[in-house]
């Protein structure tokens, strides 16, 4: 908790800020009235509803990873040509930060016609898109599992006949080997790096493809466990292993050894491949013909991803839709061969793999981000794996998350309002646009959301007939149908700020006027029944202004010390803000 003292400090100034707000008539941004008002118009407001649900998310990640996702009220997710892509044209609910347990549990406010809700993240180890429906204020999530049975690939390019292979053992009927040794654990470091350094869909950095074999130092005993599967694809991933140059290495000679026959994270069932569940690789002695636990020094080790290669039906291997290899010269485009990153951090080796062509071959065509597969390999000895390997940098510093949730409610559900003219202020409507700026340290408490440091408020101030107006002319779909409010949010590793800070900042026309001040001893005398009704005064001689239905905007910004999340709503004069805290 706050000592007492401070938190007087924290909401008298915040107090303060309300008395400096600056008002100014609509911008130019706000469309004119129109001098009629059709059905719509009339109860547009009125068909306007908000519920508070309280979310049940909970990812299954290591201590310390906090998972950022966007929620949405339809599956924001489609295959285009095989790759599985988020649709353009749909914008989020809101999006969320976990706490460092990766949960959130929290009410918030949605539309009051959301039923549907679809969670997707595009994090390194979690699934991508997690599917709830409100029942009874309340959302609990499960994972959807993305069909993998698109009709249209398929005939694109059928099955090819079964492959020459050796294989390490056998597998269920989800594709899970029964030849697993070992759980591997994955710390939230780790995650955090990769996220970073590799972020979906964008092409991965040219200094992890340089080299994508994994060489043996020393004679070594060799895992691999699955880290991540974000492919629509049922991948099965394959190695090899020779000595040399793998230029002078004819690849119809290779001896490909099945790893994963469905490189696949299942998270719904419990036969399923599970994140960290290692194989033991044996190495072909080419000599004896036998597969052997130890691989010799000076050996290296290449890898083989058959795209869709395993059935499902029927748990049988197939050549897939197309074969990819570490080594890019036997990749079949013509220009950018390269499907694989290498990299470690802190030793911690892993490799990853585009399943998609670079280039566009029979309509299909990948993105680049060598994430679609992403498996860690081990060793014993620990160090005989990791020679000339490039290094990710930590996963710190400023990220920022953008957070779409929109509040419009009647100016009497914020304040007590006048007794008199009781036409005029309960005719009054209120549509805001606040911004929550965040810090999340890596060192704060696992079950902490964070510290707000920094608020940013646009209200409009309409009667019901003008508000009614800028509705229609900003029409949104059911999903999404509240407006004027956006959220940000930024992660930073420490805490710099020094001092508190208040701006009050409005746009007149065009010209944007600030005013700067620390917050002092006459900040904290301020009261909130004082803000009150300097905001029922701002109103009052802006009157004309509403009558003749033109809105005013109001436009406050302020920086403070970090407030902790649990506390914010005490400390703010709400409820601009779209959270709810129970």
């Amino acid at each position: 908790m706050l000592p007492m003292n401070t938190k007087c400090i924290l909401q008298n100034s915040l107090w303060n800020l309300v008395l400096l707000l600056l008002v100014s008539c609509s911008d130019t941004d706000l469309k004119e009235i129109g001098t009629g008002d059709s059905y719509g118009r009339q109860n547009a407001i009125a068909e306007i509803g908000a519920q508070p649900v309280m979310f049940n998310l909970k990812y299954d990640v290591p201590d310390g990873y906090r998972v950022s996702f966007e929620v949405y009220g339809e599956n924001p997710l489609e295959t285009q040509g095989g790759l599985l892509v988020k649709k353009s044209n749909l914008s989020p609910i809101f999006t969320g930060i976990t706490n460092g347990r990766g949960e959130y549990m929290l009410s918030r406010l949605l539309p009051e016609q959301a039923g549907d809700l679809y969670v997707y993240s595009s994090y390194i180890g979690v699934p991508s898109l997690l599917y709830g429906r409100i029942a009874n204020g309340t959302a609990d999530f499960k994972e959807v599992e993305q069909s993998r049975d698109d009709a249209e690939t398929k005939a694109l390019l059928g099955w090819s006949d079964n492959f020459p292979y050796l294989k390490l053992g056998g597998w269920n009927s989800l594709g899970k080997p029964d030849y697993i040794t070992k759980k591997e654990d994955v710390s939230s470091s780790i995650l955090k790096a990769i996220n970073q350094a590799f972020p979906e869909w964008k092409s991965a950095a040219p200094e992890y493809r340089k080299r994508t074999d994994i060489y043996v130092q020393k004679d070594a005993q060799i895992w691999v466990s699955m880290l991540h599967s974000g492919s629509l694809f049922d991948n099965v991933l394959g190695y090899f292993s020779y000595k040399g140059d793998i230029k002078d290495v004819d690849p119809a000679s290779i001896k490909e050894i099945i790893a994963f026959p469905r490189a696949s994270i299942v998270r719904l069932l419990s036969s399923g491949l599970k994140a960290g569940e290692a194989v033991q690789l044996k190495y072909y002695n080419p000599e004896t013909g036998q597969l052997e636990n130890t691989f010799p020094q000076g050996t290296s080790i290449g890898w083989v991803l058959r795209s869709d290669g395993y059935n499902l039906l029927n748990r049988t291997i197939s050549d897939g839709k197309f074969r990819f290899y570490s080594y890019p010269e036997w990749n079949p485009e013509s220009g950018n061969k390269s499907h694989t990153v290498l990299f470690k951090k802190d030793n911690f080796v892993v490799v990853g793999f585009e399943d998609l062509p670079n280039e566009r071959i029979n309509l299909l065509k990948g993105d680049g981000d060598c994430n679609d597969l992403m498996f860690h390999v081990s060793s014993y000895p620990a160090d005989a794996i990791t020679y000339d390997i490039p290094e990710i940098p930590d996963g710190s510093g400023a990220t920022e998350e953008t957070e779409d949730v929109d509040a419009i409610q009647q100016l009497s559900e914020v304040m007590d309002l006048p007794s008199d003219d009781p036409d005029f202020w309960n005719d009054l409507w209120i549509a805001s646009k606040s911004t929550l700026n965040w810090n999340v340290s890596d060192q704060e408490n696992l079950d902490s959301y964070g510290s707000i440091v920094g608020l940013k408020e646009e209200l409009i101030v309409a009667n019901s007939r003008t508000m009614n107006s800028l509705i229609v002319e900003q029409p949104v779909n059911a999903a999404s149908s509240r407006i004027f409010v956006k959220t940000t949010i930024r992660r930073t590793k420490t805490a710099t700020t020094e001092k508190k800070r208040i701006f009050v900042k409005t746009t007149v026309r065009g010209m944007t006027v600030e005013v700067e001040m620390e917050v002092d001893a006459y900040a904290m005398s301020i009261r909130k029944n004082t803000a009150n009704e300097e905001i029922l005064r701002k109103i009052l001689s802006l009157r004309n202004k509403i009558d003749a239905n033109e809105p005013i905007r109001i436009t406050v910004e302020m920086e403070f010390d970090p407030i902790p999340w649990e506390q914010f709503e005490d400390l703010v004069p709400g409820p601009y803000s779209p959270h709810i805290v129970e």
